[in-house]
């Protein structure tokens, strides 16, 4: 057993609990689907910078471009986030705030992906 810290709460994770289907974390599911839109709104010329979606969405720009990194997250990460087969202490906030260290690859162990 351990204790994760996730942003503001604690979770319990026993190890041996892997193969139970985890439930998606909302707020990182909402994190990269907002990265993906902003950058589609780039790409395609929809808006001129990253100043520009964050003057319409209400928010700093330095906020919009750290988010938008989450664009290019691998899509094997992607979809362990999706299953929620992504370790407990990987949130938004970890991965905005690059508190993070994500491996250049990840490696399939059953139905969850490991650091």
């Amino acid at each position: 057993m351990q204790i994760k810290r996730r942003g503001v709460e604690l979770r319990l994770v026993v190890n041996g609990d892997r193969g139970k289907a985890q439930k998606a974390d909302p707020a990182l599911l909402k994190a990269i689907a907002r990265a993906h839109r902003w950058f589609d709104d780039l790409v395609t010329g929809r808006v001129a910078s990253m100043a520009e979606i964050g003057k319409r969405e209400g928010l700093p720009k330095n906020y919009v471009s750290w988010l938008i990194r989450l664009a290019f997250l691998a899509p094997e990460i992607v979809e362990a986030i999706i299953q929620g087969n992504h370790p407990p202490d990987l949130t938004a906030q970890t991965l905005i705030t690059r508190r993070a260290d994500l491996p250049l690859q990840w490696q399939a162990q059953k139905t969850a992906l490991q650091f």
